[in-house]
């Protein structure tokens, strides 16, 4: 009876353990997403005001295409950190974490 419990208990904080990784995952891509919506809205209207301020019309001072790469090449990162935390398509997952320590213990144990 003993076992049983001894079981059960180990099942439940595994659970917990890979519950909370999961809460952590998504509490660190929402501040990501936010992080990169305030500093691209800061840039964004920075870049605006000096285009303006320099004696560009409004519709060209939209057209600037610095200020797109930024959002479009982090929001792309962003797309992976989203994936990696909501899919089941997880490139550097816990699973691959559990390899990779398994892979470095195992280098560690042959020498």
């Amino acid at each position: 009876m003993e076992t049983y419990r001894n079981i059960k208990d180990t099942r439940r904080n595994d659970a917990y353990e890979s519950a909370k990784r999961r809460v952590v995952a998504l509490r660190k891509f929402y501040k990501h997403l936010t992080i990169y919506v305030l500093v691209n809205l800061f840039v964004s209207f920075r870049e605006f005001y000096h285009n303006i301020e320099a004696g560009a019309t409004i519709k060209s001072s939209f057209t600037d295409g610095d200020v797109y790469t930024l959002w479009i090449i982090w929001g792309i990162v962003l797309f992976i950190h989203g994936t990696n935390v909501f899919s089941s398509i997880n490139i550097f997952g816990h699973k691959w974490e559990e390899r990779k320590i398994q892979q470095y213990m195992n280098e560690e144990t042959r020498s």
